[in-house]
């Protein structure tokens, strides 16, 4: 691959432990078990497509303040390690950044925390503070690939300049265009075996060291606004 300019995350199950915000939201307001357990057996059978399970998965939160779902997802910690590799790679000259299927009341928390440059995900639709039970779909389901070719766009790279790091299959079309790509914690054989490495541990300490090295010429591009 070219040097690597930049490092994409995905969020859920890979800076985080917990692999989907969508399930633990339901799980702690007590909806998972009913109808937001059969919404994801429906998608996972292919009766239902993923905008309609994304927009069932919502609707259950219509009316609820953004705040307590937000406060359900500040709970959500990072892998140990996390805060440290993304700090290195940021002094390393590295631009980082999130592409998730995830919801933004996850990843922005994680791009302001982590001081990253970017985050693409899924948004929760709200009005004053309310759930309008709504979503706005940034990153589909198999379309990973498409968002990292925005992030690319927006800081003009080419994807062989990217490092793609996630855990499940939904990552896979990602790792396919990048340039390098690691599987942590891999949820399936077919994600592993699609990644340039795959990290087993629990802990993200020992990332850095499956990296190649970024090129003298891979300097810092500078943060687009948010």
């Amino acid at each position: 691959m070219a040097a690597f300019r930049a490092v994409v995350f995905d969020v859920d199950g890979t800076l985080t432990p917990v692999r989907s915000v969508w399930k633990h939201l339901h799980e702690a307001l007590g909806l998972w078990d009913g109808a937001a357990m059969a919404h994801q057996q429906a998608f996972n059978a292919g009766e239902i497509g993923y905008s309609e399970w994304c927009a069932l998965d919502a609707a259950h939160w219509r009316g609820r303040r953004v705040s307590e779902l937000r406060g359900i997802a500040d709970t959500i910690p990072y892998r140990d390690g996390a805060r440290e590799s993304v700090a290195a790679l940021r002094a390393g000259g590295a631009l980082v950044g999130v592409v998730t299927t995830g919801l933004n009341l996850l990843a922005e928390r994680v791009r302001d925390d982590l001081r990253l440059d970017h985050a693409i995900c899924n948004r929760l639709e709200s009005r004053a503070g309310i759930l309008t039970g709504q979503v706005k779909i940034n990153v589909e389901h198999d379309k990973k690939h498409e968002a990292l070719e925005r992030f690319c766009r927006r800081f003009e790279l080419s994807p062989d300049q990217v490092v793609a790091i996630g855990d499940s299959e939904g990552d896979i079309p990602m790792f396919k265009i990048a340039g390098f790509s690691v599987a942590v914690c891999p949820s399936s054989q077919r994600t592993a075996d699609a990644a340039s490495v795959v990290l087993r541990d629990e802990s993200l300490a020992g990332l850095l060291s499956l990296l190649p090295a970024a090129g003298p010429e891979s300097g810092r591009m500078p943060a687009a606004s948010r």
